[in-house]
């Protein structure tokens, strides 16, 4: 009698550890995309200005490097992006605009690529490097330009990135590397402007400019829009750095790589 007892018994807890398996298995499959830059339509090799990484970046050096920001592998984390991306639902490398691609980009169109700045036109995209950081991920153009995203493809709750000129013009190009002011709208009201951003001021890399707000819920696009700055659009080449949007799951988890924040170097304005 004893041994019919636990047999029954050892059969429900073999049906119970099975179970549990079962709703780990799916869990881990419905959680497991993350961002992933090499799914992305990216630069074939070095970039037109390869960039380089220095123990300490040299204000009068396009490309240099002293910072970098690496790719945000927590789940639940989607990069803005151009080409490798889908719309309205993002895959691994991110989620794509939804207005027409002449829009995306004032100058140096179509855009053919990822993670990259606009170069002077298609075959001379380079990395991101904004104020001596390269970025391993973001969105690069050429004011006047904008970039609409649908927001419906997952519940979004905030935004975060780096606004500013690409090094890749600073400081011989244009006198000042160019200039341009970034604004973003979230269903047509505007949540973040920056001001008018140079490449270098006073033969002084400009720092990027942290980008942060929440999305509210229901909420159905982003809206960016780069300006020109108010004195035309020569050398204008603007970029994102990390630009993603974050869900609940992301939130959860100190990213593994964050820029410190330096309150004198923000210049956020709501």
């Amino acid at each position: 009698m004893h041994k019919s007892k636990n047999r029954r018994r050892s059969i429900k807890l073999k049906f119970a550890n099975i179970c549990t398996l079962i709703v780990l298995l799916v869990i881990g499959l419905t959680f497991s995309v993350y961002a992933a830059k090499d799914d992305c339509t990216n630069l074939d090799g070095d970039g037109a200005k390869p960039v380089k990484e220095v123990g300490k970046e040299a204000d009068a050096t396009q490309n240099d490097y002293d910072e970098v920001v690496e790719e945000d592998d927590r789940n639940g984390v989607t990069y803005l992006s151009f080409i490798g991306g889908s719309q309205p639902k993002p895959n691994k490398c991110g989620l794509s605009p939804k207005n027409p691609e002449a829009e995306w980009t004032g100058w140096g169109g179509p855009i053919d690529a990822d993670n990259a700045t606009i170069g002077e036109g298609a075959g001379t995209r380079n990395h991101i490097v904004i104020g001596g950081i390269y970025f391993e991920r973001g969105i690069g153009s050429h004011s006047v330009a904008t970039v609409v995203y649908d927001l419906s493809g997952d519940k979004y709750l905030k935004f975060e990135g780096y606004v500013g000129m690409s090094d890749e013009k600073d400081p011989a190009e244009c006198g000042h590397g160019g200039s341009g002011e970034f604004t973003f709208s979230v269903d047509g009201k505007q949540v973040f402007k920056s001001e008018v951003l140079q490449g270098t001021d006073g033969g002084k890399n400009v720092d990027a400019v942290h980008v942060e707000f929440d999305i509210p819920t229901n909420a159905k696009e982003l809206e960016i829009i780069m300006g020109n700055g108010g004195d035309g659009a020569g050398c204008d080449h603007s970029a994102i750095g990390d630009a993603k949007l974050l869900n609940a799951q992301a939130l959860a988890v100190e990213p593994a790589n964050k820029l410190p924040t330096i309150w004198g170097h923000l210049k956020d304005s709501y």
